[in-house]
């Protein structure tokens, strides 16, 4: 009996489907937060997502979208995380400025975005319709639990939803049609335009944001600069 549940339950895990799932939240402490506010609620959250029993897919949990082994620019890293994962968690308790950025960046895709935030992050009129899960800033008592509850059931609503209308549930997808944008993806250069996207933000952030009188404004030429990466000082 004990043998045959053993392969039985090794068959389930190689014929599942394994789904990547990625944080970005706050990094840096914050006045007024724990020193591993974030992180707890990032591991609290992973632990729950990895227990969930499905047939068909084996959720992993990555960590941050900002975590890197490599030499590789932490720009390029983000911003690939960003658009390879096949869901993305974020945190955007403080309204943090790069989290809300590289929020925007993940709602541009076709793919699962699930927002959440503490209860004493007031949130902005931009956003006010989105659908944002709150959780106890203290991160105790019985609200936690029913967070962490909720957070499930949603987790698994929104991946079934996903799946069963492919894609139809996610922020992009409501402008299709609309003229505004095309559904069509061209998947063969995604990669260089996350190349260029991240050279086009190591360049601002390198060059353009800090004002140098020995700058050459007039010879900034966009195409040439962001197709290579910018020379690390």
């Amino acid at each position: 009996m004990f043998i045959c549940q053993y392969f039985e339950r090794r068959y389930i895990m190689n014929s599942q489907k394994e789904v990547s799932v990625s944080f970005v939240r706050p990094i840096d402490p914050k006045d007024g937060y724990n020193p591993e506010h974030f992180e707890y609620i990032e591991k609290k959250l992973s632990k729950e997502i990895e227990d969930i029993e499905n047939s068909s897919y084996s959720f992993v949990c990555n960590g941050l979208v900002s975590d890197s082994t490599g030499v590789s620019s932490i720009t390029r890293t983000i911003i690939k995380k960003i658009f390879n994962a096949d869901i993305v968690i974020v945190d955007i308790s403080t309204l943090n400025p790069n989290v809300m950025f590289e929020l925007g960046l993940r709602l541009s895709l076709p793919k699962m975005t699930i927002i959440i935030k503490d209860d004493e992050t007031t949130l902005p009129f931009d956003i006010k319709d989105f659908y944002i899960l709150s959780y106890p800033h203290s991160l105790s008592g019985i609200d936690l639990d029913k967070f962490v509850s909720d957070f499930k059931v949603r987790f698994v609503k929104t991946w079934t939803d996903f799946n069963t209308t492919d894609g139809e549930n996610t922020f992009i997808h409501s402008f299709y049609g609309s003229n505004l944008i095309s559904p069509e993806i061209n998947t063969q250069n995604l990669n260089e335009a996350i190349d260029k996207l991240g050279n086009m933000i190591d360049l601002m952030q390198h060059k353009y944001i800090a004002y140098d009188p020995r700058d050459r404004w007039d010879s900034f030429d966009f195409e040439h600069d962001v197709s290579s990466p910018v020379p690390l000082d």
